[in-house]
């Protein structure tokens, strides 16, 4: 019997191929968008669950003040606390602060220098190597997949040796393990090197985590470890408002209270706002397949009704016609959850690269997915069809040829509200775009066209045996070491081609520092780190006083600061050169300021105020900023070439960077670049609501396709009276096409106001917004209205040139 219904739903599809068609790329689409967003979004929504024991482990954060940012502990001791099960510190490295260096390549990558508990703590698996035992042994290095195979490409990593160095420490490590990292981890790194008790450290402080032992009381411990950094002998005696607390593993990636400790951590960061937009859509593209789905399978029904009375008449059960669909929907599964799989596979790769993750599901898990999606889709959308099939009259059917068409009146809704889905989509992708082009062209109050940002000298380890250099010794020395940045500034200032040029930190690199006016509280506010030259070549302006210059200024404990006009309202400060500004780090001396008093401990004195600048992402509006003057000689440069001389002058410098970096990669960047990364996030999302508003646009097309194909069928006789009685081609195109007209422009007038207030509310989270412009509306109307009346004139059209005779044959 079941090879009767293959047989049976077989035959139907070929005699039906349009049917067939439609119905296999609505469900091949859909499930295919659906599968790919949630697949994004359930990685995302799952960020740590890898970890067997996620919510026992918790990261300790501190404040310096009560309005101040979350950082790391200045003191953390695990051992006081028998709550605690295991413990492990992160010592962390950011890209260009490591040198690995094998068979003369030289890489900088990201990791961190850790406990041999680590593994105790976290649950990253080894695909070589022993867990256990890997970190007891100091010289040996972990290092990731990715980074295993760009190291050494195909060759087996396990026992090569490899040159490693830092700031404060260099020796040479062994491979001993690769680590995988799950896509859905928060934290990223590339390498792990097990912590050395070495007398002058890594030049980094720690970030503490631990895991708990059972029945673990939250509430409890953050209030026993609150004042715990208060008034700490020989770290700072100073803090006396300090607050120590913790945070859950679970809850770190979509925290935006830890982006202190994030910008110096390999710590992921996710936005939930962006995965709700996603999951709307995901609902919105079910939702149009499921009315497509059900409007073609409605119009399927029509065409085979006289074939299901035949069936009945000779003893076919309700049943049986039942269980026939039930083959025919199987069938259609099936062929189209193996073409999606394929297709999964096929554009992964792609979505990867876009999404910026790395996303490697099992095929088995990817046919699952869109089996149940598919399932999803057909069931809710077999319901109506099935209903329809119960209730039509056998006998008339096959005396009378009555088709349902007075049971389709519901495929006049569906069309609308597919439609009126697809106008919302797209009105907002439009302003999505709008409101990103807005962002990426503001001027930001500075300079950041044309300017190159490169790293031309790495600072070479610290010696330990300075230490006991006398201070001649330390002077030639330190003579050597400037020979490579003077040699370097010299090159720079005989290329032509360079119009200005900086070496400092990005207007994007502001920090959190804790400042506060007399009679004020220390409070958390962005910190720049500047040098004279910043002023010319980002073209800051200066509203009052002066800005740092190298003549008149001391770099570092100079007791020098300028500030922006939002540090000065926000301190409501009149005359700032009678305010002194303090820190609870920067400037602690004794020393006379330019008008003769004198200044002690850490009070600063404010030399200039400079118009505010967006030196953030443009969803908010200039915070107060404190600009410090610091120089490091292994700071970036920022250089501006002449107009029409850019790559000539990229070229220089990629070559002196090779005579004093040999067997090093050379990079640089553009400081717009960086600017247009800050909105990267921004980007993906626009381009996900175009695509899939496109893609949701389609399915919505082959349902109109499917239904302007059912009525054309079914007034072919009306067309053919009207063509005898002398209608002419564009009456009757016209005719066919004004009610799929009438269904958009009621779409339209239905997703207006529900696009205008979603974009509204969307706009309010930016400082800076674009404008919901009439034309934004306009133009989604007149593109849609497009596509339809392509999709639908095609049929009208061959209705409307149908011979007259071959319609009226029968009458």
């Amino acid at each position: 019997m079941l090879r009767h219904y293959i047989k049976f739903a077989i035959r139907n599809f070929r005699a039906n191929k349009v049917i067939f068609a439609g119905s296999l790329a609505t469900l091949c689409l859909g499930a295919l968008c659906i599968s790919m967003l949630f697949s994004y979004v359930y990685n995302e929504l799952t960020m740590d669950n890898f970890h067997e024991q996620e919510k026992d482990v918790f990261m300790v954060i501190m404040k310096e003040s009560p309005k101040g940012e979350w950082r790391s502990p200045y003191k953390f001791d695990p051992e006081l606390y028998p709550e605690i099960e295991s413990s492990v510190s992160l010592k962390c490295f950011r890209e260009n602060d490591t040198k690995i260096k094998y068979n003369e390549n030289i890489y900088t990558p990201i990791g961190m220098v850790v406990d041999s508990t680590f593994f105790q703590v976290f649950d990253f698996k080894l695909t070589q190597g022993n867990s256990n035992t890997v970190l007891n042994d100091k010289q040996s290095i972990i290092i990731s997949e990715k980074f295993s195979k760009k190291l050494f490409g195909d060759e087996n990593p396990i026992g090569k040796k490899i040159d490693f160095e830092v700031r404060m420490y260099q020796g040479v490590h062994t491979v001993q393990g690769i680590v995988k990292i799950p896509s859905n981890s928060s934290i990223t790194f590339d390498y792990i090197i097990p912590h050395q008790r070495l007398s002058h450290g890594y030049g980094r402080s720690g970030v503490p985590f631990f895991k708990v032992k059972p029945n673990f009381n939250e509430n409890g411990f953050k209030e026993k470890i609150e004042a715990s950094n208060n008034k700490v002998p020989n770290v700072y005696p100073q803090l006396t408002e300090s607050i120590t607390s913790i945070v859950n593993l679970d809850d770190m990636y979509f925290s935006n209270e830890l982006n202190s400790i994030k910008q110096y951590a390999p710590f992921g960061s996710g936005n939930e706002k962006n995965l709700r937009v996603l999951f709307i859509i995901i609902l919105v593209i079910l939702f149009v397949s499921v009315l497509n789905y059900s409007n073609l399978q409605i119009v399927n029904t029509n065409a085979v009704l006289k074939s299901i009375a035949i069936s009945k008449v000779n003893g076919a059960l309700k049943k049986h016609i039942v269980f026939q669909k039930l083959v025919e929907t199987l069938i259609l599964i099936l062929f189209s959850g193996a073409l999606i799989t394929i297709g999964y596979k096929l554009i992964l790769p792609q979505f990867n690269t876009f999404a910026g993750v790395t996303l490697a599901p099992p095929v088995v898990q990817v046919f699952l997915l869109n089996t149940v999606i598919l399932l999803t889709i057909t069931i809710f959308g077999a319901l109506y069809p099935v209903w329809v099939i119960n209730r039509f009259s056998t006998i008339k059917n096959i005396k009378q040829n009555v088709k349902i068409s007075h049971t389709l009146s519901g495929r006049h809704v569906t069309i609308i509200m597919q439609y009126s889905l697809a106008f919302i989509l797209l009105i907002s992708g439009l302003v999505i775009n709008n409101q990103l082009g807005l962002m990426l062209n503001k001027d930001l109050g500075f300079n950041k066209e044309g300017i190159m940002k490169v790293k031309l000298f790495y600072e070479p380890p610290f010696n330990m045996e300075s230490r006991n250099w006398s201070q001649e010794r330390r002077r030639e020395e330190h003579e050597k070491l400037m020979q490579v940045p003077r040699y370097i500034n010299d090159q720079l200032a005989s290329f032509s081609c360079i119009e200005k040029m900086a070496q400092g930190k990005s207007p994007l690199n502001s920090y959190s520092s804790n400042w506060k006016i007399e009679g004020g509280d220390y409070e958390s506010v962005n910190t720049l780190i500047v040098t004279p030259e910043n002023k010319d070549i980002f073209d800051f302006k200066v509203i009052k006083g002066r800005f740092f210059e190298r003549e008149v200024d001391r770099q570092k404990g100079g007791l020098k600061i300028v500030v922006n006009e939002a540090a000065l309202k926000y301190w409501n400060i009149t005359d700032f050169h009678e305010t002194l500004i303090k820190n609870d780090h920067i400037g602690k001396s004794h020393v006379i300021s330019e008008n003769g008093t004198k200044v002690t401990h850490n009070d600063l004195q404010i030399i200039g105020v400079i118009k505010d600048f967006n030196y953030e992402h443009l969803s908010v509006k200039p915070k107060p900023l404190v600009m410090v003057y610091y120089e490091y000689i292994d700071d970036e440069y920022f250089i501006k070439f002449h107009k029409g001389q850019t790559q000539v002058g990229i070229q220089l410098i990629e070559a002196l960077f090779k005579e004093v970096n040999p067997n090093q990669t050379f990079r640089y960047s553009f400081l717009s670049d960086e600017i247009a990364a800050l909105y990267q996030k921004e980007k993906r999302l626009s381009t996900i609501y175009i695509v899939f508003t496109v893609i949701a646009l389609l399915i919505s097309a082959i349902g109109l396709f499917t239904i302007a194909l059912y009525d054309t069928q079914r007034r072919v006789k009306e067309v053919g009276v009207r063509k005898v009685n002398g209608a002419t081609i564009k009456e009757i195109m016209f005719m066919l096409n004004k009610d799929f007209i009438k269904w958009v422009g009621i779409a339209f007038v239905i997703a207006c106001p529900i696009a205008y207030y979603a974009m509204h509310k969307w706009l309010e989270n930016f400082a800076y917004k674009t404008t919901l412009s009439w034309w934004v509306f306009a133009l989604a109307g007149l593109f849609t209205l497009i596509i339809a009346l392509l999709t639908v004139s095609w049929q009208t059209y061959k209705a409307a040139t149908q011979n007259p005779v071959e319609s009226l044959r029968d009458e």
